[in-house]
């Protein structure tokens, strides 16, 4: 009886620690620190902006953001732009970054230095003040649609308007947000729009606002500020003097390699994650753990890794994945079969790896009368769906080549036992029926349990573990579990009575 009541004691324990263990990484999961940081205000960061606005040039600015967001030093961000324009889905996500630093207290300034055509000129508007270096040009920001080979193409004139109104209601709300003339960002994206400030047409009905540095910092009666631009500056050391700001310390943002080998990374992410798994199936079907394994794990790190350069996977999504992992090694070797655990751990990580190719969308307050939501996180969602189906595709139709295939390539058999291993040669296997006498036995350890070891137990020498415990040499200990070849003992207390486990 008492026998009865310490296995299940221990089951109890053996369980209560795997879902402690759950919990706990869950907690992890879900911490994150709250509450603005406190800024110096004195550095400035300076990010270029020196090409077309793409898929490309959104990690490059997304780690910025996230670096300045990090860096409690940086008060100040100057976006130096030279740009012909981009994708306006692009454009988009990052008017959400801009607008989400300010909400951390953080200034932008965009520097025209050159030109701020289409995107770039949309950008501008989302900054808190514009300055412009000599002789350089912004507006003419369109919605256009490109042909896949190159040039302009012809776009349904119901479908040219549904953008054209959606562009100009965004560039409306992002100039009335930042004290700028609300007409004359509609200008730029609206060719129909005649803009007049008291007697002088800034703008034709017919075209699209495009003004010099000299026409944009002009003050027009009745105004009494600038046009548009704030000022026009030789450098970005006289912008952040008249901004006022004392005893800057300069810092600028570069490209790196690691961006360059992200986008490759987020290009070939099913091809990666099909590896992966198949390297993780190939290691499931051979003894111990070599090439395979280290290729699979190598290859979702890696994707896991260009994810997180690229600004799409956070923290949170990496820890998500290596719990799930956790969670299936603890369905493997703590709950034995396969249950509620296990499933959440294969979960986890599917869920992770999707997660991890969905970027952060920041948070932002509406504009003034327009509703500004980030359409864009359903394509992020529909691509990694993609992905992760071709991904699980490829694999299956992988596993299925090796399963039938595998066994028959010329290297296999390096890897596999292929002889039986009988008695008649005089091979000794676990005998399972005398193991399981052992339960309620008694002995002494001849070594120490770390927790396993050596015990004599009805004078046999026979390998055995502890639950953990350590249990030092020449202690006497009762056998309370055996599972095939592996016998479980704990330490017998003082006092113990032999007859009561029989």
């Amino acid at each position: 009886m008492t026998n009865y009541l310490n296995l299940h004691h221990n089951s109890f324990v053996k369980n209560s620690i795997a879902y402690c263990l759950v919990i706990f990484l869950f907690c992890l999961l879900g911490h994150s620190e709250s509450g603005k940081t406190e800024r110096s205000g004195n550095q400035v960061m300076i990010i270029p902006l020196k090409a077309q606005i793409d898929k490309a040039m959104l990690f490059y600015l997304r780690r910025g953001f996230q670096l300045a967001k990090e860096n409690k030093d940086v008060g100040t961000i100057v976006i130096d732009m030279d740009t012909p324009g981009g994708e306006l889905r692009v454009t988009e996500e990052i008017i959400s970054w801009i607008r989400s630093i300010n909400t951390e207290g953080i200034k932008i300034y965009s520097y025209v230095n050159s030109r701020a055509q289409s995107a770039g000129a949309i950008i501008c508007l989302a900054t808190d003040a514009i300055y412009m270096a000599p002789g350089s040009r912004i507006g003419s920001a369109a919605p256009i649609l490109m042909a896949p080979g190159g040039g302009i193409q012809e776009m349904p004139d119901d479908i040219k308007e549904k953008i054209l109104s959606d562009t100009r209601a965004l560039v409306r709300g992002l100039a009335q947000e930042k004290g700028y003339l609300p007409e004359l960002g509609a200008a730029m994206v609206d060719n129909s729009i005649e803009v007049k400030i008291g007697e002088q047409i800034v703008c034709e009905e017919g075209e699209l606002l495009n003004l010099t540095a000299e026409e944009a910092v002009e003050i027009i009666p009745p105004r009494l500020k600038p046009l548009l631009a704030q000022a026009i500056t030789r450098d970005i050391n006289e912008l952040v003097e008249q901004e006022g700001i004392k005893n800057p310390q300069f810092t600028t943002f570069r490209e790196h390699g690691t961006e360059k080998l992200a986008r490759l990374i987020t290009m070939i992410a099913p091809f990666l994650m099909t590896l992966g798994f198949l390297g993780i199936y190939m290691e499931m079907k051979t003894p111990g753990f070599g090439l395979p394994g280290i290729l699979g794990a190598c290859c979702i790190a890696l994707f896991l890794f260009g994810h997180y350069i690229a600004g799409l996977a956070g923290k949170e999504d990496i820890l998500l994945v290596m719990i799930g992992f956790v969670l299936i090694v603890v369905e493997i070797f703590l709950l034995p079969g396969f249950g509620v655990c296990g499933l959440l751990g294969i979960l986890a990580v599917i869920g992770g790896i999707i997660m991890a190719m969905i970027p952060h969308i920041p948070q932002v307050p509406e504009l003034p009368n327009v509703t500004f939501q980030p359409v864009f996180l359903e394509a992020y969602l529909n691509k990694a769906l993609l992905n992760m189906v071709i991904s699980i595709f490829i694999t299956g139709v992988g596993i299925f080549i090796l399963a039938r295939y595998l066994p028959n390539m010329p290297f296999y058999g390096q890897l596999v036992l292929q002889t039986v291993e009988s008695t008649a040669d005089g091979y000794v296997g676990v005998n399972m029926e005398e193991n399981s006498k052992l339960v309620g036995k008694t002995g002494n350890t001849l070594t120490d349990l770390r927790p396993s070891g050596t015990a004599i137990i009805d004078d046999k020498r026979i390998d055995v573990v502890s639950h953990g415990d350590y249990i030092e040499k020449d202690e006497e200990v009762t056998v309370i579990e055996v599972n095939g070849p592996r016998i479980v003992v704990e330490r017998n207390e003082p006092g113990f009575d032999d007859k009561e486990t029989t």
